[in-house]
């Protein structure tokens, strides 16, 4: 999700990937000094620095998790954020105000998705994870990963893994994957095979050319196929690790997959799974969102964001980079293909821009005056041209259509949504959602 992407720039709140709660050394004190609202959401990382080795070492204390750099950093508890980018041996650090006195910290970061202020919920991402030597951000860090700790009312710094809930009240590690359609009246209905839930830190859905509703899922790092013509079997997709994001598309009756993994781009094919290095002239293609489009003449176009930039790298120039003109604050993409060109939906500072390659002149999406707001965006075309955004606000899924000149509606029936991904089949829209 690197880290000059922060002066003085609003930033937005992107999906949502937590882990469950961890209990590490608990005894009766810990149980009877719980925090009612709080999880461990880096519990499926390794711990590489414990509390005490801290203090050993003459540290205030603190969790160092391993991770890679660019991992998306979920709220331990409700609250209302602040960037510092100048905490000193602490690199950029978020600090989350919870309601109950209670503080959180996340040290070393890469960039800053949030504006001072803004309020969070249990879950919602607040930060990139970052710790890389030298890079901006990363304080005095000798390799990525993420300091984490607590402090309490009276202003102690705390070990968070004493403090934890341990009531079971915890937000899961990866969450349900849901598909709803228009042509069943918006009603969720749960993807799994065999009564085995598919379940899903990251999502991206694709329209096999023979028909087939596949969704790819990523969980602990890993990438994951769904297919409909199989009854949603879920299978790990081999050769593929520390998957941070992914966006797949049809193309030649099979399905390309472009994944984030460790920060850089790759290509596969679902002929053979064989991951390639997305770049051009040795340099590699960067992000922290990605989204892949198939424009009509076929060339295969990935957009990814970095930096709260975003960037275009296309198939038949060899995959060479290029920042897009006029997009800056960028925190979510979805591109789709249009009229032989690509239209781009980003959220910037929390409202809806739609962009078309022929210019790439931003334009506000909304109806009446008002615009359209979301923390998520997937884009489809429909078979006569209209063009529809989803996005996700506050656990809310809201449709807009180009035909109504973007008055924006909420879809029935989907609450507690992280992100979304949609599909256009045979005319029938199709959400998958998590």
């Amino acid at each position: 999700m690197a880290g000059d992407g922060f002066r003085r720039r609003t930033f937005l709140c992107a999906t949502v990937a937590a882990g469950t709660a961890t209990a590490v050394g608990i005894g009766a004190r810990a149980a009877e000094a719980a925090v009612p609202g709080f999880y461990n959401p880096f519990g499926g990382y390794p711990i590489t620095g414990t509390w005490q080795e801290h203090l050993n070492r003459g540290s205030l204390g603190g969790i160092d998790y391993g991770m890679p750099v660019g991992t998306r950093l979920p709220a331990a508890g409700g609250g209302v954020v602040t960037n510092d980018p100048n905490n000193g041996t602490g690199g950029y650090t978020v600090t989350i105000q919870h309601d109950n006195g209670y503080r959180t910290q996340y040290l070393h970061l890469s960039q800053f998705l949030l504006a001072n202020g803004t309020r969070v919920d249990t879950g919602e991402i607040v930060g990139l994870s970052g710790g890389a030597v030298g890079a901006p951000g990363s304080g005095s860090s000798t390799g990525p990963h993420l300091h984490w700790h607590m402090i309490d009312p009276s202003g102690t710094r705390i070990n968070p893994l004493v403090y934890l809930d341990g009531a079971g009240t915890s937000p899961p590690a990866y969450t349900q994957v849901f598909e709803t359609a228009d042509s069943t009246g918006w009603r969720p209905l749960p993807v799994g095979y065999d009564g085995q839930p598919v379940l899903a830190g990251a999502v991206s859905a694709v329209l096999r050319a023979d028909g087939t509703k596949i969704v790819y899922t990523v969980r602990d790092g890993r990438l994951y196929e769904a297919a409909s013509n199989t009854g949603w079997r879920n299978q790990q997709v081999p050769n593929h690790d520390q998957v941070s994001a992914v966006s797949a598309i049809p193309y030649n009756g099979a399905v390309v997959v472009y994944t984030v993994r460790g920060g850089a781009v790759y290509e596969a094919s679902s002929a053979n799974w064989q991951p390639l290095l997305v770049g051009y002239n040795g340099q590699p293609v960067h992000g922290t969102a990605i989204s892949a489009v198939l424009r009509a003449d076929g060339t295969k176009i990935v957009y990814t964001v970095r930096d709260g930039r975003l960037y275009e790298a296309a198939s038949n120039t060899g995959w060479r980079n290029q920042q897009v003109p006029n997009h800056d604050q960028v925190s979510a993409v979805s591109a789709i293909p249009y009229n032989g060109a690509v239209v781009v939906y980003t959220v910037r500072g929390g409202a809806v821009y739609e962009a078309s390659s022929a210019n790439w002149q931003p334009l506000l999406v909304g109806y009446n005056g008002q615009p359209v707001h979301g923390t998520a965006v997937s884009a489809i075309t429909r078979t006569d041209g209209t063009r529809i955004i989803y996005t996700v606000r506050d656990g809310y899924v809201h449709e807009a259509a180009s035909n109504t000149g973007w008055q924006n509606l909420r879809v029935p029936n989907l609450t507690g949504t992280n992100t979304i991904a949609a599909l256009n089949a045979n005319g029938i829209k199709i959400l998958y959602s998590r």
